[in-house]
């Protein structure tokens, strides 16, 4: 069966069943209210419904009038979520008052102490997102009892169900179900999932729920709501290149925050390629010495394992790929046997950045180590990106036999990398050469990321693998609709 999508992969969950651990206490959550913003006054606006779009109004008129545009927007639009749900919704048309100070939660039950930790994480950065909203601070609040007495007490309770793994893996069910309800001066919100990374996804669209009021400086949010929600894909990611391109890593961090917002699971770190080896790896640092840009520009471990941590919290995977077999650059011209001689320059260029990686033992030493540098600092063991770059046919790799090959040989070293187990799911780049019936069915254990530079791929033959469907865009390339191979 083929599965076509976009930057993801599908693959059929299943899940794992574990003892709960259920807590017995309920906490108190104390926050800085208004960190982000303070109270200001200005003309109120007011709104209407018409045509289920809400329209600003500047004079009285015989229609209904929302005191904000946030209240508009839940009672005539209806909460704006993205990604939107695909399952069953439910929203009431009343709208409730809330405030972070009186909020408590509860964690109802965790299968583990790792997912405990993980949710403990995860629930601070909801409520750092709800306090950022609010525009009162807690003494205005006491001094405007009018509006205290308005405002509804918060019960969030929080049930992970089954699976004991805080990691986003191939299997993790991420689905997720949110019931509101609203009786006297209570809203009690009850969050459900299978896994951790279910349920920060239901945090994600729970913080969509709850808006700022404008003209009040409250926290609005309907009275009863219920949202039943799964992800189409399990693969949903999020490719950058800093091989070509250094990005700083806050930068890094915050697309990461970007990610989560948008329920994605995988950021694809294509780390080095043929222009630059940024990462310093101190077991062979003679790759970054001979491929970074400048010794400035440079990934430490720390730094990765700084993004893979800021990534888990939020659900999401760190895939690392080092460009190999080639081109690889100056960063391997240090190992002079591990770089295939031009055998054609007719085909291509015969420069020092089109060196690709040969079949010798000591290039697989090297690529072993960089494997186990890699599974350590991810953390992650199912999923490996292998790269598989062009092959050009004026370099060793001029034969399909030898492709299979080196792929082999990695998979080798890539087993002893992980502790003697393959990952479920090693990925290679497409490439034409794999069109062919007989590397199908040999290849048929690998993921294949195909990108749109290869129109109209044979559906038949894809059938074979798990597909991630990526986007065009290729920084290596000219502007052309062919793949640019000049470096």
């Amino acid at each position: 069966m083929l599965i076509i999508i976009t930057t993801v992969l599908a693959v059929i969950p299943w899940r794992r069943m574990a003892k709960k651990i259920t807590p017995t206490f309920t906490k108190k959550e104390e926050v800085s209210i208004g960190s982000g913003q303070e109270a200001r006054v200005f003309q109120m606006n007011s709104y209407i419904c018409k045509n289920g779009l809400c329209e600003k109004v500047f004079e009285p008129t015989s229609e209904y009038m929302y005191s904000s545009l946030s209240r508009c927007i839940l009672i005539c639009m209806g909460p704006q979520l993205w990604p939107y749900p695909i399952g069953y919704t439910y929203f009431s048309k009343k709208i409730v008052v809330l405030a972070t100070d009186k909020l408590e939660y509860k964690f109802q039950s965790v299968p583990s102490e790792a997912v405990h930790l993980y949710l403990a994480e995860a629930f601070k950065l909801f409520l750092g997102e709800l306090a950022k909203l609010e525009r009162y601070s807690l003494d205005t609040r006491r001094m405007n009892l009018t509006r205290d007495l308005i405002i509804k007490k918060m019960y969030i309770q929080m049930d992970v169900e089954a699976d004991p793994d805080p990691r986003i893996r191939l299997d993790t069910e991420e689905s997720y179900t949110i019931k509101i309800e609203t009786l006297n001066n209570q809203v009690t919100m009850k969050l459900f999932s299978a896994s951790f990374c279910g349920m920060r996804h239901a945090l994600e669209t729970l913080s969509q729920l709850i808006l700022l009021d404008q003209t009040t400086g409250n926290l609005i949010t309907l009275s009863n709501m219920v949202i039943k929600d799964a992800p189409s894909y399990k693969y949903r990611g999020l490719m950058i290149d800093t091989g070509r391109n250094y990005i700083p890593v806050p930068d890094i961090m915050r697309t990461i925050d970007a990610m989560a917002s948008c329920k994605l699971n995988t950021f694809h770190w294509r780390i080095s390629d043929v222009t630059s080896f940024p990462l310093y790896l101190p077991a062979i640092p003679q790759l970054f010495e001979y491929g970074s840009y400048d010794r400035e520009l440079v990934y430490t471990k720390e730094d990765v394992k700084a993004v893979v941590k800021r990534a888990g919290i939020r659900g999401i995977r760190v895939l690392l790929e080092v460009t190999a077999p080639g081109p690889v650059g100056r960063a391997w011209s240090w190992v002079p046997e591990a770089t295939c001689p031009t055998k054609n320059k007719n085909f291509t260029c015969n420069n020092i950045l089109c060196l690709r990686l040969g079949i010798h033992d000591s290039v697989f030493d090297i690529l072993q180590i960089i494997y186990s540098e890699i599974l350590e600092m991810t953390k992650i063991s199912d999923i490996f990106h292998l790269s598989d770059g062009v092959f050009s046919l004026a370099n060793c790799f001029y034969l399909i036999e030898e492709r299979e090959g080196f792929l082999d040989k990695a998979l080798e070293r890539l087993k002893l990398a992980n502790k003697g187990f393959l990952p479920k799911l090693p990925i290679v780049w497409y490439t034409s050469h794999l069109t062919k019936d007989y590397e199908a069915r040999t290849w048929d254990r690998f993921g294949v990321q195909l990108t749109e530079w290869h129109p109209n791929p044979s559906e038949q033959y894809l059938s074979r693998f798990k597909v991630v469907h990526s986007t065009r865009w290729d920084l290596s390339c000219e502007i052309k609709k062919q793949r640019c191979v000049k470096y």
